[in-house]
């Protein structure tokens, strides 16, 4: 499964709403690029839907619009040569998108950083120092994703969206 955080899929939606001005004035004559764009674009939209699905938290709301949105986007390549329903879905498209773009902007929530602390120096037994240092590498490793063990006081950033951990 991709990785996206929350502007990666701020930046996917706005190429979706780009991809939509095609359609300012009806198809554009050209059938299978036309075609392709809105292949592209069905695609594009259930990836995203199916990362907010996996990510354990509520966004029914936000995929059903993505669902509205593939299913209009379906009637367009459907109805090329009807120019005023390809222009109306393309209104109703752009509304669809901009509500996904806020929905993610205020719902989504990310994680610029996490502090892991150093606790090995707050016990004395050789056991507990183990089992210490094991949980905090197992932090790192799960939370930060990264190959190798990093050097104490070394920051790492990278940017976390909240979900099932």
């Amino acid at each position: 499964m991709a990785y996206f955080t929350r502007n990666k899929m701020l930046t996917m939606v706005l190429e979706l709403y780009t991809f939509n001005n095609r359609f300012a004035n009806g198809s554009t004559g050209n059938d299978s690029e036309d075609l392709k764009a809105l292949i592209a674009c069905q695609q594009k939209a259930l990836v995203l839907g199916e990362y907010l699905e996996s990510m354990g938290m509520d966004y029914t709301d936000i995929v059903e619009k993505f669902e509205k949105y593939c299913n209009m986007i379906y009637d367009i390549s459907e109805n090329l040569n009807d120019t005023d329903l390809v222009i109306n879905n393309k209104i109703l498209i752009q509304s669809i998108l901009v509500d996904i773009l806020e929905n993610i902007e205020n719902r989504i929530v990310e994680i610029r950083s996490i502090d892991i602390y150093d606790f090995r120096g707050l016990v004395d037994a050789p056991g507990e120092k183990l089992i210490v240092s094991k949980e905090i590498n197992r932090l790192i490793d799960s939370c930060l994703s990264i190959a190798g063990p990093l050097d104490e006081g070394q920051e790492m950033y990278r940017p976390l969206v909240v979900g099932t951990y």
